[in-house]
């Protein structure tokens, strides 16, 4: 759990901070709380990327065709990647560094090894590469413990106003380094806007290309309002169908921001084009109005992106305290949205039959849209929290299945909507039905009414 805070501005305090000697051997000092923001979060990022280039990922070895005949383990950085010094023995070869503090380049040893932990897992469940370096030009940032030892705190946060605060990160110049005249010691005060009060947490983690800031805490328990039971099936054309007849729809991008995505993919595929033309496939990245267009569309995407994780966690969240049980169906989205396989055609070597791959597709944007695993994930997360029980079933025929009579096949389903049993005649809507289907084996799993 987390709180998020918008930067309203940074201020300094204290002595200029010794930022390191240029390449002609001079001293640099600074007093402008915009660079130095700067300079921590380069602080932090080299760092991270020094543990990083000491992980070991596989390497091809080709022989004189160019076939792989073996792969070997090699550290990110190349064969010839230096050892990984302690923070202490970086600050003295880096001047640079000497004078960030170590609560914030402590950090990355711990964030580093959980993001490599969990790109790991995710490569092998559902593909993917290695997980890489931060580049700066993807974004600006640094995590501070705000205890990073018994007796001492950084990164402390006091209220202001009723709705403001400021976070301030305390720091020292070594001795070496202090500017004549000045004392050692300097402060960032970072100037936030909160809307609620801020619990206590272990370490904030500064977002300084979109100015916001997280305060990293312990989640809470939900508080439970009711005790109710609740199956749900998952869809394309309603989100979720619960058993009680109720369909919650995450919302979709609008016919104006899809008509502007469009544009925009169009645009980056001509001006990729363009750039290949002049200087070969890396050229791209060197494009101005290429990243100028990136952009755009990197900031629409994260508008619809946002508006659904909104959607996600106001929706788990309710359904978390309105129920003691919730049952859903165990869904391989990964192998239901696998492209399907060319079928060559026998009478015509070199060339293929259909394979619906065109609606197929369509198929896969549905679903994957719909965000089925994150919604499962945050659900069970929140049923953990506050005592609740998440119970996963097995899907199989649950949609062709009557709940009434409980009679099983495929021609009770007269159309993606209506459900309408031809042994008994019960009519409902199909992922309603489905969704009482999988209640009850939940409540069959769990031996009755009983969570």
């Amino acid at each position: 759990m987390s709180q998020k805070v918008r930067i309203d501005g940074v201020k300094h305090a204290g002595a200029s901070v010794f930022l390191g000697v240029d390449h002609c051997g001079n001293l640099r000092w600074t007093r402008n709380p915009e660079r130095i923001m700067v300079w921590l979060c380069d602080g932090w990022r080299t760092r991270f990327n020094q543990r990083r280039e000491q992980r070991p990922h596989n390497v091809p070895v080709k022989d004189e065709a160019g076939e792989i005949i073996d792969w070997i383990k090699e550290p990110l950085g190349g064969p010839d990647v230096a050892e990984l010094l302690s923070d202490k023995e970086a600050r003295l070869r880096c001047s640079w560094m000497a004078a960030v503090p170590s609560s914030i380049l402590a950090t990355s040893n711990r964030l580093e090894g959980t993001e490599w932990s969990a790109g790991i897992k995710r490569k092998k469940t559902i593909g993917g590469r290695v997980p890489g370096f931060k580049s700066r030009r993807r974004g600006l940032g640094f995590v501070c413990w705000y205890r990073p030892s018994n007796h001492s705190y950084n990164a402390v946060f006091q209220k202001t106003g009723r709705k403001s605060g400021v976070v301030v990160i305390t720091g020292m110049n070594p001795s070496r380094w202090v500017k004549p005249g000045e004392k050692a010691h300097w402060r960032i005060v970072i100037h936030v806007r909160v809307t609620q009060e801020i619990r206590p947490y272990t370490s904030v983690h500064v977002d300084w290309t979109h100015r916001t800031l997280v305060f990293v805490n312990m989640p809470l328990p939900l508080p439970r309002t009711g005790g109710g039971v609740i199956g749900l099936d998952r869809g394309c054309v309603h989100t979720l169908a619960s058993s009680d007849g109720t369909f919650m729809d995450m919302p979709k991008p609008s016919k104006a921001e899809l008509k502007r995505l469009k544009y925009l993919q169009r645009r980056m595929a001509r001006q990729d084009r363009v750039n290949e033309a002049r200087g070969g496939k890396p050229a791209k990245f060197a494009s101005k109005r290429r990243q100028k267009t990136l952009s755009q569309f990197n900031v629409l995407q994260s508008r619809i992106i946002r508006r659904k994780n909104d959607w996600i966690e106001k929706t788990t969240t309710r359904l978390a305290q309105e129920n003691i049980l919730v049952a859903m169906e165990d869904l391989d989205v990964r192998a239901m949205t696998k492209r399907p396989k060319p079928k060559p055609d026998p009478a015509k070597p070199s060339q293929y039959l259909h394979n619906g791959a065109k609606v197929k597709a369509g198929l896969n944007r549905s679903i994957l849209s719909n965000n089925w695993s994150r919604l499962m994930k945050r659900l069970q997360d929140k049923m953990n929290a506050n005592g609740g029980r998440l119970v996963i079933v097995l899907a199989a025929y649950t949609s062709q299945t009557c709940h009434k009579c409980g009679y099983v096949t495929k021609e009770n389903r007269d159309s993606q909507a209506v459900f309408r049993c031809v042994e008994c005649g019960y009519e409902a809507n199909a992922d309603v039905n489905a969704a009482e289907n999988i209640l009850d084996r939940a409540l069959s799993k769990t031996g009755g009414g009983t969570a």
